[in-house]
């Protein structure tokens, strides 16, 4: 399980090691997390300032104990542009099913969508009604 960024980055290390152990890549389950908005910049913005920890959660940030000091820190270290860098912001569908096609191609087998707005109901219907009717068994890939 990765974020889109660091999965193009460390794939090639991952493909390698999976290979060295005897492993068919084809065979593996590669899970993405992609954060998206249904919106615009400001949205975004919003969205990213909730989540500005994120980036560096599995790093730095799960060592400390007061969520206080976690977000003081995030807010110095992490501008928002750096947060949301890989999100699919948009309310055009065509954004968000690019940004899935692409995960898919490059070799994930499921994507969590994740939204960190806060109308979640919006996200919902948004990606029911226009991105993922675009993932049906057969066609581009499987939705999850």
């Amino acid at each position: 399980m990765t974020d889109p960024l660091t999965w193009q980055k460390f794939k090639p290390d991952w493909e390698a090691g999976a290979k060295e152990a005897g492993k068919n890549t084809t065979e593996m389950p590669v899970l993405i997390e992609q954060f998206v908005v249904v919106g615009d910049k400001s949205d975004a913005a919003k969205a990213a300032a909730l989540w500005r920890f994120l980036p560096k959660a599995f790093k730095i940030y799960y060592k400390m104990a007061d969520p206080a000091a976690i977000e003081q820190r995030a807010g110095q270290e992490l501008p928002n542009e750096k947060v949301s860098v890989d999100w699919s912001i948009g309310t055009d569908p065509a954004i968000h099913i690019a940004a899935l096609q692409k995960l898919f191609d490059s070799g994930a087998t499921i994507v969590n969508v994740h939204s960190g707005q806060a109308d979640q109901s919006k996200v919902i219907d948004f990606y029911r009604r226009l991105v993922l009717p675009e993932f049906a068994q057969g066609e581009r890939g499987v939705a999850h």
